[in-house]
């Protein structure tokens, strides 16, 4: 037994351990935060808790549910931002005794909280609160009333001001079956709450109803949302309007006060009650304010007034005509029937408007007393009631004119000249009209100038009244200019007013990129296409000035053999050192092997067969077709020199080609030549011998060294040419 005990104590200290953990030792019990705390089981089982804002805190802040389920160490906690929290039925021990408070944590980081309240939720069902609660206001008294329940329970109500967020509750207990309560010395608007007292033995919860606002008096008035006027006959017209309110709940209905203006019978009601939020009114032409309120019972509410605007009838009935008369008018009209009497209205605004009532047929009236140079506006309607009563359902309008006793010229010019769309040649002039006040007469239209930065003046149009914009054209570019408008009437033209300056464009829209395309294009052509006009030019003047070396492959030296001149070997020693000189003409035998060796200081470099194609190539201008020279060719051998025509027809040749040609001749050869670098080894047959020429190795041979030498009798010699 002491164990058991023992061990009871120790879970007890523990828990209170994890307890006194888990409840935030940071956060400071709040003395006069009463949170009202309340835990309720739904019908779905749910557990649902609200609780009171905490005092002075901001609209946006956080609050943390506890609760702390007994026998269980693991602490539930929910964050939230509303007074408000559900539980759902899956983390809740229905049988098992909860402790709940909550926690506000402010953006300081600092933390208060509230009272703790112990819940069971199966014992936590919600009491049934007063129903059908209705609570109105009469003279300084708040009266709340609400059906009897069948289960005898006492109430308490609370209240608080409607149009204080901050404001306290303040409570009253409310007698067993009682029905009805009144709060006297109710000077505002409230809001107010009921619920059941818990008593012993009531296993539910008391909560309050939701929150029912009882005005003291409607303090906002409505708000116009549509209006609409229709012509439905000469002379009449329909108006509608529409309107919202606030508490629109606590609203029994709305007064309509129709209005003449003017209106010479003061003390006729003329009051219409409504219960939708919109009327339709048949009137005739004259002008009408219309007064809107809301009302309940504990008042009525400030009213929306609306003054219908003029409206410019397109048909009247009549016409109606004004003469000047000294310092009065004379009005008269030719009426089409003959009504009780005509209703004449006259002024220069609503404000000041003047009314008559003419209980005669004779269609003419004198009005007296008129200001020169102000704008008059007259009225006259056929009606068939002429005493104080109402003339809304019975005058139509006859006929509107307006006139001026004596016109002047206007005092002002018009406002707000605005410059716009400025282009090259042209400009845009807006304003706004002369007002009727400033007119001084008719207005018959405006005229239009525009000066230059040479402070030249040129009148660009004159218009009519109706129009308030002008383009302007025929404008230089690149000029400042500005815009002087004066309005004009039948007594003459008015004061001016001036436009800021503006300058026009130096380019049209688009001119300006479509010059710089142009010019980049250009630009681009001639980067591109001057250099091969460059080097197309310069290729032309190379062939002009500097002539090309010629290809030996077209080389006509071995085309015509029929031209080759007499070349002495003198004329070969005399060249100089540097010049090239390496032709060889060699007699040997048709079948004989030519040899040539090439020595460089007495070293053998290289030995080359030379031997003469059989075949021809298919290069042009170079093959040539071996064929003996006829003995006629050789003129002359003499002093060792062999003298025969040779068609070099070109400074340089081939050597190649120079070679093959001038092996195919049939001359004899020396046995030695000249120059000590070149060695040349000769074999000879009995048979037909020919010249054989042979050349140093290079690209080009000119033809002043092109040397035919004597036979020799022997075929083998070494033979230096210099």
């Amino acid at each position: 037994m002491k164990n058991s005990l023992l061990a009871a104590i120790i879970l007890f200290a523990a828990d209170s351990c994890n307890y006194l953990s888990w409840d935030f030792p940071f956060c400071k019990q709040l003395s006069d935060w009463d949170n009202e705390l309340t835990c309720y089981k739904e019908l779905n089982e749910d557990l649902t808790c609200t609780w009171l804002p905490a005092p002075s805190a901001p609209n946006s802040i956080n609050y943390t549910l506890f609760l702390k389920w007994e026998r269980i160490t693991k602490l539930f906690r929910r964050n939230t931002s509303s007074p408000s929290i559900t539980i759902e039925r899956k983390n809740l021990f229905m049988n098992r005794s909860a402790s709940i408070w909550i926690a506000v944590n402010y953006a300081h980081a600092s933390c208060v909280k509230g009272k703790n309240i112990s819940v069971t939720p199966r014992k936590a069902g919600k009491c049934l609160t007063p129903s059908n609660i209705q609570a109105h206001q009469i003279t300084k008294q708040l009266v709340i009333k609400w059906n009897l329940s069948t289960t005898p329970t006492e109430y308490e109500l609370r209240y608080r001001e409607a149009l204080t967020e901050a404001s306290q509750w303040t409570r009253v207990p409310i007698e067993s079956n009682a029905i009805n309560i009144t709060v006297s010395n109710a000077t505002s608007s409230y809001i107010i709450q009921l619920r059941c007292i818990t008593k012993d033995g009531l296993h539910c919860v008391c909560i309050w109803s939701k929150e029912i606002l009882v005005p003291h008096k409607l303090m906002n008035k409505p708000r116009i949302s549509y209006n609409a006027t229709t012509e439905i006959s000469p002379g009449r017209r329909s108006v509608l309007l529409k309107w919202e309110v606030m508490q629109s709940e606590n609203t029994i209905g709305y007064y309509i006060a129709v209005e003449r203006i003017p209106n010479s019978c003061r003390n006729s009601p003329n009051r219409i009650i409504l219960k939708d939020r919109e009327v339709l009114l048949n009137i005739s032409m004259a002008y009408y304010r219309i007064n809107i309120s809301a009302y309940n019972n504990a008042g009525e509410s400030p009213q929306t007034i609306y003054t219908i605007p003029d409206f410019s009838a397109t048909d009247l009935p009549g016409q109606i005509n004004v003469k000047p008369h000294g310092t009065d008018a004379v009005v008269t009209w030719n009426p089409e029937y003959s009504p009780k009497c005509f209703v004449v209205d006259w002024g220069t605004r609503k404000e000041d408007m003047r009314m008559k009532i003419v209980a005669t047929t004779a269609g003419n009236f004198t009005l007296d007393n008129i200001n020169p140079y102000k704008l008059y506006k007259i009225m006259v309607h056929a009606s068939d009631v002429c005493q104080c009563e109402s003339f809304r359902g019975h005058e139509k309008t006859f006929g509107v004119t307006h006139f001026y006793l004596l016109e002047g010229v206007p005092r002002i010019g018009p406002t707000n000249i605005t410059i716009l769309n400025i282009t090259k040649h042209s400009a845009f002039v807006k304003w706004s009209e002369i007002s009727a006040d400033d007119c001084m007469g008719f207005l018959q239209g405006y005229k239009i100038k525009y000066i230059d930065s040479s402070m030249n003046k040129f009148l660009a149009a004159s218009i009519n009244s109706s129009t308030t914009s002008y383009r302007l054209t025929g404008l230089k570019e690149k000029t400042i200019y500005r815009v002087e408008i004066s309005g004009f009437t039948k007594a003459g033209e008015g004061s001016p007013s001036f436009s800021p300056q503006f300058s026009t464009l130096k380019y049209e829209k688009g001119e300006f990129e479509g010059l710089m395309t142009g010019l980049c294009f250009s630009m681009m052509f001639a980067l591109v296409f001057a250099p091969m006009t460059c080097i197309l030019m310069l290729k032309r003047l190379k062939i002009s000035c500097w002539s090309s070396v010629p290809n030996p492959r077209k080389s006509s030296a071995i085309q015509d053999m029929s031209t080759w001149k007499p070349i002495s070997k003198s004329l070969l020693q005399t060249l100089p050192d540097n010049d090239t000189t390496s032709l060889y003409v060699i007699e040997h035998d048709e079948k004989a092997s030519l040899k040539l060796e090439h020595f460089t200081d007495g070293i053998e470099d290289s030995k080359h067969d030379i031997r003469e194609s059989e075949e021809p190539s298919n290069n042009i201008g170079i093959n040539i077709i071996h064929k003996e020279i006829p003995e006629k060719t050789v003129t002359s051998e003499k002093d060792g020199i062999i003298s025969f025509t040779v068609p070099l027809l070109s400074d340089y040749t081939s050597m190649e080609c120079s070679q093959k040609a001038l092996m195919s001749l049939t001359v004899k050869l020396p046995a030695r030549a000249a120059h000590p670098r070149l060695e040349m080894e000769l074999s000879s047959k009995p048979t037909q011998t020919e010249h054989q020429v042979l050349f140093a190795p290079q690209d080009y041979l000119k033809q002043s060294q092109v040397v035919l030498l004597p036979p020799r009798p022997t075929l083998m010699e070494k033979v230096n040419l210099n």
